[in-house]
């Protein structure tokens, strides 16, 4: 049986020539056939150069088919470890969304404190409405401590208070401002009953005794029972 001719994948030339409006022309020759390929950069000064460039690419593109390279092959890159994406750090303290007309506005926990009236969950919802209203009426920025003494006593102020009239008084005028002092705290013991325990401590109260006497018989002895008897 007669052999099948393997056919060559052809011969794929690409002629490159820019524009240059220099004497000198230079252009880029591309020779490819199958895996291999050749690239060739020339300079030329009449079209006619060209014949002779290309023949010269065919024939340095001949030696590199019978002797082609020997490229390696490249391995496959190093997988980089994904590194686990650290945690969000929590705030330090807790905060609470006071809203407000536009939007609104974190504010820490201990910056709203209620000392007085109710404290239940429904009485700090109020407190956290009453401060959106404080501070869209420029009183209360949000940032420092304040303290409700009642907050169903500053609902009833607030009612009917809009901003322009809120412009009208300041902050102490409604809530107390600052932090709660330790100083602040009651005293557990008055002046007067540290001196009472003072007089308890140190001084005993006065005891009266009468006097002890020994009684003396009529003959000038003491004999116990008989000279009390003789006194008697």
């Amino acid at each position: 049986m007669p052999k099948k001719s393997t056919q060559k994948p052809p011969t794929v030339i690409t002629l490159t020539l820019p524009e240059n409006e220099d004497a000198t022309h230079g252009g880029t020759l591309l020779v490819q056939r199958g895996d291999l390929a050749r690239l060739h950069q020339f300079t030329y000064t009449r079209i006619a150069d060209l014949s002779e460039i290309i023949a010269d690419a065919l024939i340095a593109f001949a030696a590199v088919e019978a002797d082609p390279p020997v490229i390696a092959d490249v391995p496959p890159p190093a997988s980089t470890p994904i590194k686990k994406s650290a945690a969000p750090t929590p705030s330090a303290e807790p905060t609470v969304d006071v809203p407000l007309k536009k939007g609104t506005k974190a504010v820490k926990i201990s910056h709203l404190k209620i000392v007085g009236g109710e404290t239940d969950a429904a009485a700090y919802r109020q407190a956290v409405l009453l401060a959106g209203k404080l501070i869209d009426g420029k009183l209360w920025d949000g940032e420092s401590p304040i303290r409700i003494d009642d907050v169903y006593a500053l609902a009833k102020k607030l009612k009917h208070l809009t901003e322009r009239d809120l412009s009208l008084f300041t902050l102490q005028d409604f809530v107390q401002v600052g932090t709660l002092e330790p100083s602040d705290a009651p005293e557990e013991m008055s002046d007067e009953t540290d001196t009472l325990d003072e007089v308890d401590e140190y001084d005993e109260p006065p005891t009266i005794s009468p006097p002890h006497k020994t009684p003396i018989s009529a003959n000038g002895h003491h004999n116990g029972a008989s000279d009390q008897t003789a006194l008697l």
